[in-house]
């Protein structure tokens, strides 16, 4: 689970909806005003404690952001092409006493902006998002409260999106290899908690949600490469004794990243037998070992806690070692893409 105490300067999302977001014509073309965050209005992280806590947003919060000038854009759902950016004059922000209230001039002639003006026309698209990473925050004693006193805009974004979503699920599932891996990693109680503060009414979406898995399972296994579940290796190497490595690189994740020191050795006798922890740090581990056992990892590049930053000079020599290692082939590429990520984030 998220170490609340290691959440500054990490990729964060929060969503919100609001009655005060429009989509209007002005002088041949569309401005786009709405608030992004609103101040003093608590809400939900990770459903609220205990396993998430209640977040504020403090009015000073974006004072300093605001006055260096961030480079953001405007995005549908936090990707895509820019509908438009601080960078070029056509995207503003400002504070007032309700929050972050965000002024964009858009292009009628843009795809994108056509596609989201219907859209907005009818009220189904009235929600907004914002990117952004903490600089300063206060929790209270027992980290079920949290309030977010300084916050970096820079290269992040705000966004027009579908729903305000669960805001610690919005801040940490960027992709949908993101969100596999988030779920692989959550304890069962910790994702019903989740579907219950979603307002999850009866079983239909968890049944659709687990048709798509196992359609995607099917569709990403290799007809007639030989390949073989763990359970069913397992089961093969236990019945005639035959030697089955078994290999799989952890998918990517967009992260905070860092120059500097990484000693290898003190961080990975440092590491602890967890493996949610042990996954964030690697881009490589063997299913056939102990998942809780540092040894059966390769390649790390973070230090042993989750949300902690990518190190640059570990993740150049991973890729310097990858070449050389006992990582299967087959999976080398799909352990590039993992550590080359970082480096994307770094530019």
């Amino acid at each position: 689970m998220v170490d609340r105490r290691q959440l500054r300067d990490a990729p964060e999302r929060r969503g919100i909806a609001t009655g005060q977001f429009e989509l209007r014509s002005a002088g041949g073309q569309l401005a786009l005003t709405g608030y992004a965050a609103v101040f003093n209005r608590s809400y939900d992280v990770m459903g609220g404690p205990p396993l998430g806590w209640t977040e504020t947003v403090d009015p000073k919060a974006f004072d300093v952001t605001l006055s260096a000038k961030p480079d953001l854009h405007l995005l549908i759902n936090h990707e895509g092409m820019p509908l438009a950016r601080t960078k070029s004059g056509t995207l503003q922000l400002a504070t007032d006493s309700q929050g972050l209230h965000v002024e964009a001039q858009l292009d009628p002639s843009d795809p994108d902006v056509q596609r989201l003006a219907p859209k907005m026309d009818r009220g189904d698209m009235d929600e907004m998002s914002f990117a952004f990473r903490v600089k300063n925050d206060e929790w209270n004693d027992d980290y079920t409260d949290r309030r977010l006193l300084e916050v970096s805009l820079h290269k992040g974004d705000v966004s027009v999106v579908n729903f305000g979503a669960n805001p610690a699920t919005s801040a940490q599932l960027n992709s949908a290899a993101d969100a596999l891996e988030f779920l692989a990693a959550m304890d069962p109680e910790a994702a019903m908690s989740e579907l219950r503060s979603a307002g999850v009414p009866d079983m239909d979406r968890l049944v659709r949600a687990r048709d798509n898995v196992l359609a995607l399972h099917r569709s990403l296994t290799p007809k007639g490469s030989g390949r073989l579940s763990l359970v069913a290796a397992r089961a093969l190497a236990e019945a005639d004794d035959t030697e089955v490595r078994l290999a799989t690189a952890i998918p990517s994740h967009g992260t905070a990243v860092v120059e500097g020191e990484f000693n290898r050795r003190a961080i990975l006798e440092s590491a602890p037998a967890e493996q949610v922890t042990l996954r964030y740090m690697h881009a490589w581990v063997d299913p056939a070992g102990d998942p809780e056992n540092v040894a059966s990892y390769r390649f790390p590049h973070h230090e042993p806690r989750v949300s902690a930053p990518a190190n640059l000079g570990a993740v150049r020599r991973a890729l310097a070692e990858l070449p050389d290692s006992d990582v299967p082939a087959g999976e080398r590429a799909a352990v590039e893409r993992h550590l080359r990520r970082h480096l994307t984030d770094a530019d």
